[in-house]
Formats: structure tokens, sequence, C-alpha cells
């Protein structure tokens, strides 16, 4: 029993410091607006002063529901799901798988406070759906060709070709099946714990140095699969009372990435994470604009060329929805601020660089 409770504190306190850590990133993008990027879908743009409040409850209420009675923490819990969906509302950005799943934890760990074979379950629950359908998106040629190379290690002696692109996700797929064989459940998740340490190797300033954001997931995901590597061979799968919060998770975790693979859902509420399926937007302007000198991709051309997925990382820590009709919603923005812009593009930015 001791054991148990250090590893659920231990678990805690990674959940508090890297949900804090993604607050800090993508302060820009949870407690501020932006007068191009900002895409309401209900078209009312809310002041920085609102939406620091409202990104304030929303980001403190679960921490503070980690160490009071369940019944107060329920409702914390409750007033900050509300709150940060009409973040969402008032900025479709902020809708972000890892928000999804730091969600679930919190959930898990504050409804579960005293069952720790259904917290076990809950958080299979979470992981197992996040690695198999992410590993059943991944594959397709975009992320054989545009992700996987960058996560390979060309030091190698041997070059990176597509089969070893799609057994990365076949990789994945399986390691997400076998944390709910309990004979496999430790390999799955010292399998699942390497891949982790080199996203966020690739990710960081060592490599890439690219969407510093999801590193602190990356690094909550790390904690969770030890914790089910510790409990794994003395906790079973139970439901028990909590069959509400199970259907919950299924829900989010297995019900809508499943259904996403064979109909349209949103990305961001598919799992679909670097999945190499989305678009990446870029705008031409037909002038120089110094609000973009330093993401324009063509100095030395009269026109620019802006990558929107880096402007919006750099500017909010936050990506853009990938969606074409977010967008076009970005795209009038644009337009009624800079008239000059031209348009936005979905092709590979080499090619645009040679046609302008």
């Amino acid at each position: 029993m001791k054991s148990y409770f250090t590893n659920r504190y231990i678990l805690n306190a990674v959940l508090i410091i890297c949900w804090l850590a993604t607050a800090i990133l993508g302060f820009n993008g949870f407690f501020k607006s932006h007068d191009l990027l900002t895409v309401s879908s209900i078209n009312y743009q809310i002041g920085n002063g609102l939406t620091a409040i409202l990104g304030a409850v929303a980001f403190t209420f679960p921490v503070i529901g980690l160490f009071v009675n369940v019944r107060i923490a329920k409702w914390l819990l409750i007033t900050a799901v509300f709150v940060y969906t009409l973040l969402i509302l008032f900025d479709l950005h902020r809708l972000t798988p890892y928000m999804i799943v730091y969600l679930g934890i919190f959930t898990s760990l504050i409804l579960l406070k005293y069952d720790s074979s259904v917290l076990f379950t809950a958080l299979l629950i979470i992981a197992s759906g996040i690695y198999i359908f992410s590993g059943l998106h991944k594959l397709n040629a975009g992320f054989v060709t545009d992700i996987a190379p960058r996560l390979w290690f060309h030091s190698l002696p041997f070059s990176y070709n597509n089969s070893i692109g799609y057994s990365f996700a076949i990789l994945e797929t399986v390691a997400g099946l076998f944390l709910l064989i309990p004979l496999a459940r430790k390999f799955a998740s010292i399998l699942l714990i390497v891949m982790h340490l080199i996203i966020i190797w690739k990710l960081g300033p060592w490599k890439l140095d690219w969407n510093y954001i999801v590193i602190p997931w990356n690094v909550m995901m790390i904690a969770v699969l030890i914790f089910l590597f510790r409990k794994s061979s003395f906790c079973k799968f139970k439901i028990g009372a909590a069959r509400g919060l199970i259907i919950t998770l299924g829900f989010f975790f297995w019900l809508l990435p499943a259904i996403s693979q064979v109909t349209w859902i949103p990305e961001n509420l598919s799992m679909m994470l670097y999945s190499g399926k989305s678009k990446s937007g870029y705008l031409i302007i037909e002038e120089k604009v110094d609000r973009f000198k330093s993401y324009d991709r063509t100095p030395e051309n009269d026109k620019m060329l802006i990558s929107l997925q880096q402007y919006s990382m750099e500017e909010r820590g936050i990506a853009i929805h990938p969606e074409i009709e977010i967008y076009d919603e970005i795209l009038e923005n644009i337009k009624s601020k800079i008239p000059t812009a031209d348009s936005i593009y979905y092709t590979n930015p080499k090619k645009l660089m040679e046609k302008l």
C-alpha cells in the first residue's frame, strides 16, 4: 500500500509540473487572443483580460483538485473543463490532443483518489488508446516520407527507407495492444518509454528545436508508463463503481479515434499525433511586411512565403488546427489587416519557392 501511494504521489507531482510547464510554454495561446490567428467558432473574440482569467481557472482548478476532498475536487474539475470548453469556443486552436490527455489523467487521479485498481485501469485505457490509434493513423505516406525521417538516426550504417517508416507506425500500434496483455505489458512500456525519449531529444533544442509545448506531455506519458510498469504485476483490469468514468475515457481515447479511422473526425479529437496527414498552410504576401520579416522563407524575393504553423508555434506556442476551413478563417483575418496577402497554399514549400 505504501508503494502505491508513493507511485501515486510521484505521478501527481509529474502531472502538476508538466501541466504548468504546458501553460507557460503556451501562455500566449491559452491566456491571450491573437489578432490574426484566433479562430472563434461563435464569431466573437474576447479580450486578453477575460481570456487570462479563464485560462487561470482552467489551469489552476485541476491542480487544486488533487489536494482537496473528492466532492469539492469533482466540482473544481467540472468547472475547469467547462471553462476550457469556453476557451476552445473562443479559439479552436486551444483544442489539442495533449490537453485532452492531461484532463483525462487529472480526472482519473481526482475521482479515483482512493481506488488504486481502477486508477490502473483508467490509465491503461488512456495509454493503450493513444498508442493504438496514433500508430494506425501513421500508416500513410505522409508520415513515412516526412515525419519518420526526422526521428531516424541517420548516423547508423544503413539508410532510412519507407519500410522503416511503416515499421515505426506498426510498432507503436503493437506496443499499444501489448499494454493490454499482462505478460507483454512491461516490454511494451519499456518500448514506448524509449520512443518518448527519442521524441523529446529530437524535438528539443538538441536536434530539431521544434514544438516545445509537447515535450512536457511526453514526460507525462513516460510517468504514466512507469506507473503501469510498476503496477502491472499485481493490478488487474477492474472497473468497479467507476463505470461512468471508464465509459467517458473510452469515448475520448477509444471510440472517437476508432471512428476517425473510417470517417472524418476533427483531427485533434482523433489522436493523430504526428500522423503526417495534417495540412500545413503557407501564406504568400505580395510585398514585404515587417511583421513577418523573421518568418520569411524567401528574403531575397519581392514576395514573402510564411509557414503559418511555424508562425503560430513561435508567436503563441500552440499549433494551428490543420483543417482547411480553419486556414480559410485565418486568411480572412490576415487579409483584413494586410490587403496584399495573396492566399494560403498547401503545396510543398520548396515547390512554392520555385514559383516565386
